[in-house]
């Protein structure tokens, strides 16, 4: 076991999602290519590349039923976290009121392993862990129940586990694949489990921060993009969304850690490598113009007591941290120099509000 990462730390993360609004800022922008999927079609394939907590897959599907109310949705979350596993699947049971015709899927391989994971055996002599659990009766009550119940529960406390080798990088102990459907629609869905035909092309994909912005172009395309490009469908869009800072947090950062450049990489960049590195000999993609996007810092009340995630000036340093995906040594070290460290504080102080700023893009498959 290796020492766990700054990235994996549960409260670090808690505190960004619930002390900012992106969450809400990413799914807005999500909306619109969900309304123009195609109306042609009797189901649809979504592919959420990291769930979280499952805050944008819920709304993911809460959005195909207003724009999609009658077509069978197909949605795939990869998520390695057991406790983002669970939060997810805690979030379905309204979704299989609302839209019946739904087929939740998670797994928890690799980017790269995404086109095997419906249809193998055995991934790289691991055996596939599977679970179908087919929703019985109509209503939240009995299917949240059923999600949370024991025979779930026990599969993945049994297989849903993590490694992290001496490098850090975590992975799967045992590849795994749950489905999740209501019984009285069995007979649409049927057919998209376990089946020959190509179900692992998808009509989206939506990659929100899927790897850490200070790695370089080069290993996002690798290990993150370039295996998400090629499990479009014909007209299938790959949306990448992720963090760029913005100008108040750059500044700040530059001030504590001088020699670092936590988004030393843009969109524009990552475009710009896959023009010159095409993915594939026989299919072509085209690139819509990366968009700006910002989300606030959510202050809370002054009367409110925080003691989870610290109150202003603390919450605002910690999830500057978290963007900056800043390692724990590193902060340890500004910590030590105390100067230096009241300094950082108070520019936070004096910053006013406190803006981050994303990017995101996209990638059509055409032919």
């Amino acid at each position: 076991m290796g020492k766990k990462r700054f990235f994996d730390d549960r409260l670090k993360y808690l505190s960004f999602i619930q002390n900012t609004s992106e969450k809400k800022a990413i799914s807005l922008r999500l909306y619109p290519h969900i309304a123009a999927l195609s109306q042609n079609k009797s189901y649809l394939r979504i592919l959420d590349a990291g769930t979280g907590d499952g805050t944008i897959k819920s709304n993911v599907i809460k959005s195909f039923h207003r724009y999609h109310p009658y077509t069978s949705l197909l949605i795939t979350g990869k998520e390695i976290s057991y406790e983002d596993l669970k939060n997810t699947l805690e979030k379905m049971p309204d979704r299989f009121v609302e839209h019946p015709n739904l087929l939740v899927t998670m797994t928890n391989v690799k980017f790269a392993e995404l086109g095997l994971i419906e249809n193998s055996t055995k991934i790289k002599n691991q055996k596939v862990k599977e679970f179908n659990l087919i929703l019985k009766s109509d209503n939240s009550f009995d299917f949240h129940s059923q999600i949370t119940g024991n025979k779930l529960s026990n599969f993945i406390k049994k297989n849903w586990g993590i490694e992290i080798d001496t490098k850090s990088r975590t992975s799967y102990s045992n590849p795994c694949i749950i489905r999740v459907y209501r019984e009285d629609n069995e007979k649409h869905l049927k057919q998209f489990i376990k089946t020959d035909y190509k179900n692992n092309n998808y009509d989206l994909i939506i990659a929100s921060q899927a790897y850490r912005a200070a790695s370089s172009v080069d290993v996002k395309v690798k290990n993150v993009i370039g295996p998400l490009m090629r499990l479009l469908n014909k007209s299938g869009k790959l949306l990448v969304t992720h963090s760029s800072g913005g100008d108040s947090i750059q500044k700040i950062l530059k001030l504590a850690f001088k020699d670092k450049e936590p988004f030393p990489n843009t969109a524009k960049d990552i475009i710009e490598y896959l023009k010159n590195n095409p993915i594939g000999e026989n299919n072509k993609y085209s690139f819509a113009k990366p968009i700006n996007y910002s989300f606030n810092f959510k202050k809370a009340p002054d009367q409110t007591v925080t003691e989870l995630f610290g109150h202003d000036t603390d919450a605002k340093w910690a999830n500057i941290l978290y963007v900056g995906q800043i390692p724990d040594k590193d902060i340890q070290a500004l910590e030590k120099n105390t100067r230096l460290h009241n300094k950082v504080k108070k520019t936070i102080d004096n910053s006013g509000e406190i803006h981050f700023k994303n990017e995101i893009f996209s990638i059509k498959k055409i032919r």
